[in-house]
């Protein structure tokens, strides 16, 4: 007898029931404290306009170290120095490439 045939039948399981679904039962209403009506009321007109999200985003706009103006003009500069001079690089790597295939491979 072979080795596969002595082997004992694998065990099965029954298959597991599928969870019974069950409908979150509704959170009863709390009645509102008379402290919260008061709050209510007292909110400025900024936190009653302007959505939370906003208020946040202005918070940590609040936050930031913005740099001064000739920090800005500086950086400014380099970076408009560094694309001119990349684009020169580009523009003369263009050209060899250009010259290379007009005289070597089209003549």
């Amino acid at each position: 007898m072979s080795r596969a045939l002595r082997r004992q039948p694998l065990v099965q399981k029954p298959p597991a029931k599928a969870p019974a679904f069950r409908p979150a039962a509704r959170a009863a209403r709390k009645p509102a404290s008379a402290a919260a009506t008061e709050a209510a009321k007292r909110r400025s007109l900024y936190d009653r306009l302007v959505p939370r999200f906003m208020q946040d985003i202005i918070s940590e706009l609040k936050k930031v170290t913005w740099p001064t103006r000739e920090e800005t003009v500086r950086l400014t500069v380099v970076v408009i120095v560094v694309a001119v001079a990349i684009g020169m690089m580009l523009g003369v790597v263009d050209f060899a490439f250009s010259y290379l295939v007009d005289h070597t491979l089209l003549r």
